[in-house]
């Protein structure tokens, strides 16, 4: 018989394809069974031995769930000569299971989503009881608090199901985006370039992949964990369902996907091999996202961050950037909307479609002042020869060239200019200064606009 009944005490689990009889955490008993007999076997056995033990058992606490293809009815269940409770959704051990359902995790990343959205908000909301937080400390504060709901129970519920993932991410991306200070027309991808945070479909996926290991090195202890991810192994070799074929799935759909080789007995080292692979794949994906996008490309591909331990310019494609650390929490926004392409300038607004107007070709997001080139940071910051921005950006130049003299004539365009001065740490404040009193002057006039088309 292909359903699964299970009782617990209080709550329930489902262990993929191995029945057991008796699971026991605490004061909390999980009693399972492949057939209707046989679980009913199970509760006889249990409350033989709370009678014998002087135990109580509570009826109320006890529920049970029946796993497998739905039926017209199902058989009932008693325990000390009272009814079992039959339910769809129930917990054990933190870990939610739904029958009825061909995603038995489904009411998992619900719980889990609704509160990992509670604790963001509350972080979210601290500004206004302590002000502006630094962006390092909302980064803790996200890792301490909201991604342990994002992670809970990764180990066990793969994640197969793409829409209960995407409640998730969505968590996750609207507390980076707040985090930043930047809109929800945001690139992702520079959501973790630019804090370090992983995307949570790897992060998870890393993460099972670690206590796979864990799981290997149970064989010379002959644990009843080891025995079932044999078991687990066995039925993914016949490609039947298991928790390993899922595990091949969710690698197979990273991009770029990754490969695990079940044919062979497992070693830990093959484990960490393929955690490795996970991780250059989270990296290629956003390399790939920031270089080929018009909206990065010329800034963000390619950059180098200083490495504070060898003193030298490297690559870092996932880092807390030096930048989210200037201490006006006005200035390191504005500088963050300027990087990440999340600001109000033509380029970036133009290729929206709002208010009735249509997205504008790049070439015709021209700056509102000077009408002469497309309004992007670069022209914004360093080229456009406005009054205003040009005091501004004398300034700048003259702090700049003060605490960097090298630096001037070592670049022919503004966006060489800006990628150059961009990692140049002790300039970074009054970058950020300026990139706040820039758009603060763009914000202050309309757009020009550029809505009709010459025809042939």
């Amino acid at each position: 018989m292909s359903d699964f009944i299970l009782e617990h005490h209080p709550e329930d689990i489902l262990l993929n394809g191995v029945p057991v009889a008796n699971i026991e955490h605490a004061d909390d008993i999980l009693t399972a069974s492949s057939s209707p007999p046989g679980f009913q076997v199970h509760l006889n056995e249990s409350q033989s031995w709370a009678n014998d033990n002087g135990c109580e058992t509570s009826i109320p606490k006890c529920l049970c769930q029946i796993f497998g293809p739905r039926q017209k009815s199902y058989p009932s269940f008693h325990l000390g000569g009272k009814v079992i409770e039959h339910v769809q959704k129930a917990c054990y051990l933190g870990l939610w299971f739904e029958t009825g359902t061909s995603n038995i995790w489904r009411e998992q990343y619900k719980v889990k989503a609704k509160k990992a959205t509670t604790a963001a908000n509350v972080l979210l909301g601290l500004d206004r009881f302590v002000g502006a937080l630094p962006a390092w400390d909302m980064r803790t504060l996200y890792m301490a608090r909201v991604d342990p709901y994002l992670i809970a129970g990764c180990e066990v519920c793969l994640d197969v199901n793409a829409k209960s993932l995407k409640l998730l991410e969505k968590v996750q991306c609207k507390f980076i985006r707040r985090m930043l200070g930047v809109g929800s027309r945001s690139m992702k991808a520079v959501l973790f370039s630019e804090t370090g945070i992983w995307p949570i479909k790897y992060r998870r996926v890393y993460l099972a992949l670690k206590n796979l290991c864990h799981l290997i090195e149970l064989k010379d202890a002959e644990r009843p964990a080891w025995n079932a991810l044999q078991e687990s192994l066995a039925l993914a070799r016949e490609k039947k369902m298991s928790w390993v074929n899922d595990l091949c799935i969710v690698l197979r759909r990273l991009d770029p996907p990754v490969s695990l080789e079940i044919i062979s007995d497992w070693k830990v080292e093959a484990v960490q091999s393929t955690m490795k692979d996970v991780k250059k794949s989270m990296e290629a994906w956003i390399d790939t996202q920031i270089e080929t996008s018009s909206r990065t490309k010329d800034l963000l591909a390619g950059r180098l961050e200083m490495d504070s331990e060898s003193g030298k310019l490297i690559k870092k494609t996932l880092d807390f950037r030096h930048y989210l650390r200037v201490k006006s929490a006005d200035h390191r926004r504005a500088l963050t909307r300027m990087i990440v392409s999340s600001h109000s300038l033509a380029v970036e607004r133009r290729r929206w479609t709002e208010r009735g107007r249509t997205v504008v070709p790049r070439e015709l997001r021209i700056c509102r002042f000077c009408q002469e080139s497309v309004e992007d940071p670069p022209h914004a910051m360093f080229m456009c020869d406005h009054p205003e921005l040009m005091q501004l950006r004398e300034v700048f130049l003259s702090k700049l060239y003060a605490e960097v003299p090298e630096i001037k004539g070592q670049f022919s365009n503004p966006v060489a200019f800006f990628a150059g001065v961009l990692h140049r740490r002790e300039i970074t404040p009054v970058l950020a200064k300026l990139a706040f009193d820039v758009l603060k002057v763009y914000d202050a006039t309309p757009m020009w606009l550029a809505d009709v088309y010459a025809t042939n």
